[in-house]
């Protein structure tokens, strides 16, 4: 991490991935795109209406990734320009 960049306040090395993923809770779901990943944790990306609230654990289902399964919780939302909510995902157990 850079010091004297303190808004970088990432600990751990992400790598960029393209994956759809799907995140859900007990009683709602959402189709995301998955845009970045480190052993920490996952950033996706959804145009999709946001459901969940942040701190909101979530199960994550990477089906091109062999049925990958895992859960995570929902740390920060942010929505940019084009309309598109981009979210960070804090895995409940390291990969």
């Amino acid at each position: 991490m850079n010091q004297n960049n303190r808004s970088d306040k990432r600990i751990g090395h992400r790598m960029g991935l393209v994956l759809d993923c799907t995140l859900a809770n007990r009683s709602d779901s959402i189709e995301t795109q998955i845009v970045d990943i480190s052993k920490m944790g996952i950033g996706v990306k959804t145009d999709d209406t946001m459901p969940f609230e942040n701190g909101s654990e979530l199960n994550i289902f990477v089906p091109s990734m062999d049925n990958f399964r895992t859960k995570a919780k929902l740390i920060w939302t942010k929505k940019d320009l084009n309309n598109k909510t981009k979210l960070g995902l804090k895995f409940n157990y390291y990969l």
